[in-house]
This record gives C-alpha cells, sequence and structure tokens, in this order.
C-alpha cells in the first residue's frame, strides 16, 4: 500500500510557567480498515478522531518494565492519588491524556523548543519530554516550585510527589516503593539513560604543544540542550538566531520580566562570553569552566536555586560550551572543580597545563648545572619535583631548576596563570614566609640558572625585575605590591604582557612593573622555577600574537 506523508506543523506549550517549546514533529500511524498510512497531522486532530485505531510515536513509548537500582519508582497508591491531584489542577493545561495543548508545534526529541505563550502547555509523555529531565529529582524541582501555573508552589510536598508518579506511571515507569521528599535521592532516579560514546575514533582537539582542548563529549551536549531548554528556556536561549532580545513581546511568552520588559538573552557569541568580572585578576566572568559551573548550579534555575542533578547541570554547561564554540572530545566534563579550573574559556588563549598531567612540558633540575643533554649535570625528567594531582601542579622548589613549555614565545604574547604558596608549621604569619619562585623569560640556552629576565615570584618581591646576566629599565611599585598580594594560602593571578621591546606585569589585576627596554632575546622559552620552596600552580595558558 503506497504511503503519503504531509507535514502540518502544531504550536507547543504553555509548561511550567512558561517554559520552552520549538517544533516537534507528531508523527502519527493511522489504521484505517486493512489500510495503512502515515501521516503528520495536529494532534487535536488525531485525538478528536474516535474511530481511528492511532499510535502517536512522539509521545508514546514502550512500557519500562525493568528497574535497574537507580531507575525512577514510584507507589502505585501515590499514582492513583496523582491522577486525582492532576485532574484538579493540571488537566486545564496539560489536557487529560497528559499531551499538552501547543497547537502548530512540531514537537521532536532535541529540539530547542519553548513552549510558553499563553493558553499553551507541552505534553507530560513521551521521549521528546523526558530528555528533558536527567532524574526524578530534576522534573520533580520543576513541578514542585513552579507549578501550577495559576498556583505557584501552592501544593504540598506529598501532593506534588504524588503528581509526579502519575507522570511517571504515565510514561510506562513500574510501580515500587513510593517517592518520598528527599531531594537527595530523587536525584538517583534516572528517567533517561545516559548515551554511551562507542565511536573510539574520536580525538581531542589538542594544541600545538600536544594538550587538549576539549572540555566535554558531543552526546554530553547534546543531552545538555534538552536540560538546558527544560530547565532554562523560558528565560534564556543558546540560539543566536533564534528568538531574543531585551523587550520580548508579551504574546511569547519568553524572558524574565524586568519591568514591562520581557528579557530573553542569548547565553552565546562573544558578549555574552567577555562579560566582565569585575573582579581584579579576574578579566572576564567565565574565565573557566569552573566558573560557569559554579554560577549555574549554585544560583540556577530561578525556580530553584540548585535544585537539579549535577548530572543536568553539566550537561547544561557542555551544551553552553558547544554553543560558544568550544570543541568537543572523548572524554565527559566531570564534576572536578580543580579539573574545570584548568579549562580556560578565554578566546584567543592556549592552555600550558592541562589539570591531569604534564604534557608539553621540559624541565631543566640541578644546581649550577646545563642539561645532560647538553654535556652538562641537569636532569631533564621532572623527577619527585614537579608532580601533578587533582588539577594542580605542584612544585616543591628543590633541586633548583625549572619546567618550560616545548616551546618558544615571542615577542608579543600574554601569559597568565595562578600560584599558591602554601604556610608551613610554625609559621605565625604572612611575614615569615620565604617562599621564592620565578618567571624566565626569553630563555635560548638552558642552564641553571640561564640567561634571562626573571619576573619575580618570590615573596614579598612579586613582579619585581631581576636581569640575569643582561640589561633592563624598568619601574615597579613595591607600596602597591603590598596592597593587593594575596597571602600564603590564598591563590593569587599572574599576567605577564611581552610585546616588542617592552613587558607590562600584573598581579591580581594591577599592574606593579613595567619593562620598557631590555636586550634579551625577542622569543625564547618560558621557565617555571623550582627555587627554594614549594609552590603551586593552575590554569597557565598563553596568548600568542
Amino acid at each position: 500500500m503506497p504511503v503519503s506523508s504531509e507535514r502540518i506543523q502544531t504550536k507547543n506549550c504553555r509548561w511550567f510557567l512558561r517554559s520552552c517549546a520549538r517544533p516537534f514533529d507528531v508523527d502519527v500511524w493511522i489504521h484505517l480498515g486493512g489500510a495503512v498510512m502515515r501521516r503528520f497531522v495536529p494532534a487535536a486532530v488525531v485525538l478528536a478522531t474516535g474511530a481511528l485505531a492511532i499510535s502517536i510515536t512522539a509521545y508514546t513509548q514502550s512500557p519500562r518494565t525493568a528497574n535497574p537500582a537507580n531507575r525512577a519508582v514510584y507507589g502505585a497508591e501515590q499514582a492513583t492519588r496523582g491522577k486525582t491531584l492532576y485532574t484538579q489542577n493540571c488537566r486545564k493545561c496539560h489536557m487529560e491524556n497528559l499531551q499538552g495543548n501547543c497547537p502548530a508545534e512540531n514537537v521532536r526529541p532535541s529540539a530547542a523548543y519553548v513552549c510558553a505563550a499563553p493558553r499553551t502547555a507541552p505534553p507530560l509523555v513521551g521521549d521528546a519530554f523526558l530528555q528533558r529531565w536527567y532524574s526524578a529529582g530534576d522534573l520533580y524541582a520543576r513541578i514542585r516550585w513552579s507549578m501550577p501555573a495559576d498556583n505557584v508552589g501552592g501544593l504540598s510536598a506529598d501532593d506534588n510527589l504524588a503528581i509526579l508518579a502519575y507522570v511517571l506511571q504515565s510514561n510506562g515507569f513500574s510501580a515500587g516503593r513510593e517517592l518520598r521528599n528527599d531531594a537527595t535521592a530523587l536525584k538517583t532516579m534516572v528517567l533517561q539513560e545516559k548515551t554511551k560514546n562507542t565511536n573510539t575514533a574520536v580525538k581531542d582537539s589538542v594544541n600545538d604543544l600536544g594538550i587538549s582542548e576539549a572540555y566535554y563529549t558531543e552526546e554530553q551536549a547534546a543531552r545538555g540542550k534538552n536540560y538546558y531548554y527544560g530547565a532554562c528556556g523560558m528565560c534564556h536561549t543558546a540560539e543566536p538566531n533564534g528568538p531574543n532580545g531585551v523587550n520580548m513581546p508579551h504574546e511569547t511568552g519568553l524572558g524574565w520580566h524586568w519591568g514591562n520588559q520581557w528579557r530573553y538573552t542569548v547565553q552565546a557569541g562573544k558578549q555574552w562570553l567577555e562579560t566582565n568580572s569585575r573582579i581584579s585578576g579576574k578579566p572576564q566572568m567565565w574565565d573557566t569552566v569552573a566558573d560557569l559551573y559554579n554560577k549555574i548550579r549554585t544560583s540556577q534555575p530561578a525556580y530553584a536555586v540548585g535544585a537539579l542533578s549535577t548530572e543536568q547541570y553539566l550537561g547544561i554547561v557542555a551544551y553552553l560550551l558547544k554553543q560558544n564554540g568550544f570543541p568537543a572530545g572523548k572524554d565527559e566534563l566531570t564534576d572536578n572543580l580543580n579539573l574545570m579550573r584548568n579549562m580556560t574559556m578565554e578566546k584567543g588563549y592556549q592552555r600550558l597545563f592541562n589539570g591531569k598531567d604534564l604534557t608539553g612540558w621540559a624541565f631543566v633540575l640541578g644546581a649550577n648545572c646545563p642539561p645532560k643533554t647538553e654535556q652538562g649535570c641537569a636532569q631533564t625528567s621532572p623527577g619527585s619535583t614537579f608532580t601533578v594531582s587533582n588539577g594542580i601542579l605542584y612544585d616543591t622548589g628543590t633541586p633548583h631548576g625549572y619546567m618550560y613549555p616545548k616551546k618558544k614565545f615571542g615577542p608579543n604574547f600574554t601569559l597568565r596563570a595562578e600560584y599558591r604558596y602554601m604556610p608551613y608549621p610554625g609559621m605565625e604569619d604572612d611575614k615569615d614566609f620565604y617562599g621564592n619562585s620565578g618567571y624566565l623569560l626569553f630563555i635560548e640556552k638552558h642552564d641553571v640558572w640561564p640567561r634571562t629576565l626573571e619576573i619575580q615570584g618570590r615573596s614579598n618581591m612579586e613582579m619585581n625585575i631581576n636581569a640575569m646576566d643582561g640589561h633592563a629599565m624598568f619601574t615597579f611599585d613595591d607600596e602597591l605590591r603590598k596592597k593587593v598580594r594575596n597571602p600564603a594560602g590564598q591563590w593569587n593571578a599572574v599576567e605577564i604582557v611581552s610585546k616588542g621591546n617592552e613587558v607590562w606585569n600584573y598581579l591580581n589585576g594591577t599592574l606593579l612593573s613595567h619593562v620598557s627596554q631590555h636586550d634579551f632575546p625577542s622569543s625564547g622559552y618560558i621557565g617555571f622555577q623550582a627555587e627554594s620552596g614549594p609552590i603551586q600552580y593552575r590554569n597557565i595558558r598563553i596568548k600568542p600574537e
């Protein structure tokens, strides 16, 4: 029998206090006598045709009979009570059959749809719906704190749990123990299993030092897109070419209220990415992935701050990274803030430290020694001097020497890094601290120590200039240094800007020294000293120009 099809769009959504929808397909198989036709038709038309036996594949799915330990379950009696509560509080928007009221919306999984217009509501059944929530806890937060639309937060926790149980039952989940008002437990009840990356050919994008620039996987970002538009899409969008603006028409239902303006902001692009942090030593608000992750997980979504599961937050961040042009790789973004703090979001900067190992680095270790590879006595392996653990690069300070990226830089570059000295036992205050280190610029011939323009990292001399076996004209503001430095135990941000024959040196966003002229080579290796005491580094990156 020939199959004919045509596509008719339906308008989706007034979901949980105006949420999220853009078109998805209502794919309908119609059984008419012995004939079978596949058509795309308005859901309202399909539902009204009682003589037809139909299967709406965008909304329905096979029953979920298996219940692994982490699978969402509910009490059967709880779901029965939830059906009554749903009828009383939710049916007028989401319909008796939970298929919503969004005519002209073309509903499909993984769409950036936002169902927000007045008198509309999205479906609460089917894969397109379930893919928006990693766990029962994520969905519960949405129901509990933004529903019903005409009585937000007006139902008790038990009533909302019962409604959740009914929604789970309607989506084919098996009954079991009752849902409890335990946010931690609810977040472990998975609604959609994560897709696994089975493509072993996926490789990370790496810079010319072999250091990965990838922070997430394509699969994680795809899940995150669904999570984003489920939890964030009524106020924000990450689609620059879609509807957006600071004064959205009210009939769209999109945006957060700003007086009479409804602002539907774009969380992608140069302007958003480079938002000023207004914090000294932190050039932009999203300086690292950790900044973005912390902002989202501690202050969003607006309807239930911090209420989502870790997986949902990580997926949302992965999606935003993709939308802002950061490459995907073979490993998912994980809930490790120390690693995230080494994931720069500053466009144009290359990572020099990946937070995991010493890829891209070389070493010269041994007092008064050139490298053994150059007929000297210095070791060229990190030994126990330079090690990496949990996102932090540890430098013991002994023996004397330095590590350096395996590439020359200059004359124009901006180097940024964070360092921290740790207090030692018996130290009464920071005046007792004598840690030492430095940044060795324009190295041509390796030695301990080489001919270099050193930017001091020594405690109480930070950003001073030491022209080793050379000459430099410079200024240094020691009084200002005393005001801006952070003591042992706290992180400091270093920025070194080299342009032509000049070098500007900043500590925690404040200019402390300026080399106006020097006689060192125009380019060379950059060394990070091991000298007389332990120091820690993270978020080391460089912008060659």
